[in-house]
């Protein structure tokens, strides 16, 4: 129906991306995605470039009716647009032909179980065919602090951020007191050449806020999580002394929470290789690219925190060690090579661009730390995946020294059971007789014979159950004997009552 829609008329851009979805999977919820009710009002900036080079004024928030000034000739700008709603998805690929692989690559982030849905594209993809469609995906992990672990003891471990793309948000065990978390995020660099002119589009994520649904909470909560410690480190040319002035005016910080505006706080200066007639895609994600990097560096040193914290020893494993710690280390044995994946499709990417790239050094540093982060990742990877089997010994030591201890409580349930059993029975005796109940003349008999039972029977308890069975055995025999020494003693005794009546 839609394809015929295709050929007799015009087709929307939902229905361009169902057509596509037939020959590529993965874009197929993306169509959902399209039809659903934004949550939160899109944040859209523009940054006009003539051809000097140099922004010709500073960055300009469009609201809902100015979209359209955000696609007219001038000669080149960048569109930042933060929590992209659907409708402007639509607009924008429309107007601007965009392949919805763009879109999708950056609304689809999570991995659904293979039997219940496809890949997102890029896994769908082999790397070298990600690089080559000229538009970029940033995947990242950012550390949140949400604040006392108390208040978060209680709810799941996966959770949702409030925004028109739900990214996952994963709740991490408490350290000192606090509960981390981590968040998926991801940012999209688009570069599309018009006849004069071009234009950068960036879709970012905006500051998390995490949804929580529980019943505890009285429904529906917020939860507005801050970056750990304030976020990244700032890796433009440090403030001098000398201009110091230049924090009085508040243009010397920003806040880190926004992807976007730590992209406009650093675009005041161009990138490396940058040019308003010829930009290149590298240069135009070339502060993206660094601003993740600084996160990576965050989630590398939470990696080894973690790891540090997973470190068992048999002097603090009753302390320390619990039932999902185990759970815990194959979470982050599993999220380490999801971590390395995208580092890695960042790798070939920069690496296909890189020879159409006029100034490559910072390219080469760029490349380097993105090995630095990997071969971190790997070792804290390698680290906790040599944890597990030693986790697991540990475990199935501790539930077998429980389970001496429950031991150890049933043997001493089983010298009381000694203890009051033969009294028990020898005052059920006793009580058949009316002078032996307490306070009769005869009471005195029941010590004079339960007590050397009981010595008897705590005896024989106490006795090892070699010596026990042998003890037993001798007895036995002991009494065979006199039963066959009775037995001839009656025989002889009647043979010579016989010879005497004889």
């Amino acid at each position: 129906m839609r394809t015929a829609q295709m050929e007799t008329g015009k087709p929307g851009y939902e229905d361009f991306i169902h057509f596509r979805g037939q020959t590529n999977p993965c874009i197929t919820g993306l169509v959902d995605h399209i039809r659903s009710v934004p949550i939160n009002a899109s944040k859209v900036i523009l940054l006009d470039y003539p051809r000097s080079g140099q922004s010709s004024a500073g960055p300009m928030k469009v609201a809902g009716s100015g979209v359209s000034v955000l696609t007219d000739s001038s000669f080149g700008k960048f569109i930042f647009i933060e929590d992209i709603e659907p409708q402007l998805m639509s607009y924008f690929g429309e107007t601007l032909d965009i392949d919805p692989l763009f879109f999708s690559g950056h609304t689809t982030t999570d991995f659904k179980d293979i039997e219940n849905g496809p890949p997102p594209p890029s896994l769908a993809f082999c790397p070298s065919q990600i690089a080559e469609r000229g538009y970029l995906h940033i995947h990242y992990q950012q550390v949140l602090d949400l604040g006392n672990a108390d208040d978060f003891k209680n709810l799941p471990y996966a959770l949702k951020t409030d925004s028109n793309t739900p990214r996952n948000v994963r709740r991490l065990p408490s350290l000192s007191g606090r509960q981390l978390a981590l968040a998926r995020g991801c940012c999209s660099i688009l570069l599309k050449r018009l006849q004069s002119s071009w234009i950068c589009m960036v879709l970012t994520d905006p500051p998390v806020k995490i949804a929580i649904t529980s019943q505890q909470l009285g429904g529906r909560t917020i939860c507005v999580g801050r970056p750990l410690h304030g976020g990244f480190e700032n890796f433009a040319q440090p403030i001098s002394f000398s201009d110091i002035r230049f924090e009085q005016d508040g243009s010397g910080s920003w806040d880190k929470t926004s992807i976007l505006d730590s992209l406009l706080y650093y675009l005041r200066t161009n990138p490396p290789g940058f040019t308003a007639v010829n930009p290149t895609i590298l240069s135009l994600g070339y502060y993206p690219m660094r601003i993740i990097l600084a996160e990576w560096v965050l989630y590398i040193l939470l990696m080894s925190r973690y790891l540090k914290y997973h470190e068992y020893s048999l002097r603090n494993a009753n302390h320390h060690l619990n039932n999902t710690d185990i759970t815990e280390l194959q979470r982050w044995s599993r999220r380490s090579k999801q971590s390395r994946q995208k580092l890695f499709l960042l790798t070939e990417f920069i690496r296909f661009w890189l020879d159409k790239e006029p100034h490559k050094q910072p390219w080469r540093l760029v490349l380097r730390d993105i090995r630095y982060l990997d071969a971190q990742i790997r070792d804290c990877s390698h680290s906790m995946e040599q944890m597990i089997p030693v986790a697991t010994s540990i475990a199935q030591l501790l539930d077998a020294r429980q389970s001496m201890r429950q031991t150890a409580n049933i043997t001493r349930l089983t010298y009381i059971a000694l203890v009051f059993v033969p009294l028990s029975w020898v005052c059920g005796l006793f009580s058949m007789s009316e002078p032996f109940s307490p306070g009769q003349e005869r009471f005195w008999v029941y010590f004079v014979t339960a007590l050397p039972l009981l010595f008897v029977v705590l005896l024989l308890s106490a006795l090892p159950n070699s010596q026990l069975a042998g003890g037993l055995e001798c007895f036995w025999g002991v009494v065979t004997w006199w039963r066959e020494s009775g037995k001839q003693e009656t025989i002889e005794r009647r043979i010579r009552q016989l010879r005497s009546t004889a």
